[in-house]
């Protein structure tokens, strides 16, 4: 009497083959995606100290127009974290007529693979003259500062 092999139940070594290739595709394509999220992370860090420059320039701005300083256009450059920001800004005033100002804050984000892109944010304000301290607006007592984030 003949008898028929029982078949082993398991996988063969093909099918462990496929497994793999197709879970290390996926774990890659994880990987990819989580430099990119870094990336990201990266590029909204730098776009954020960029606004809070600005604002702080355009804060410092209003502090010395409230406080009777007449206002010059200028430059200057702060680091960062390890980045270097450029911030600039122009202001032109009328006699008691609200000065217009720019503030424009420029960096170089560095790319691991890719080339160095440059970045720019242009801010637009209104400094309000110096009869409305008169009027009874709150001036601060000092100029503006801002906490640094960890």
């Amino acid at each position: 009497m003949i008898r028929q092999q029982d078949h082993c139940a398991g996988f063969s070594l093909i099918e462990v083959l496929v497994a793999l290739v197709i879970l290390g595709v996926g774990l890659m394509g994880l990987a990819r995606l989580q430099l990119f999220l870094l990336a990201g992370t990266a590029d909204i860090a730098a776009t954020d100290q960029a606004i809070r420059l600005a604002n702080d320039q355009i804060e410092a701005l209003r502090f010395a127009r409230s406080s009777g300083v007449d206002l010059s256009s200028g430059a200057d450059e702060q680091s960062l974290h390890g980045m270097a920001f450029q911030r600039s800004w122009t202001v032109s005033c009328g006699v008691d007529q609200p000065c217009q100002t720019q503030v424009g804050v420029t960096w170089t984000e560095p790319r691991g693979d890719k080339q160095p892109s440059r970045q720019e944010l242009l801010f637009h304000a209104w400094l309000t003259p110096n009869v409305s301290v008169e009027q009874g607006w709150l001036v601060q007592s000092g100029p503006p500062g801002r906490e640094t984030l960890p």
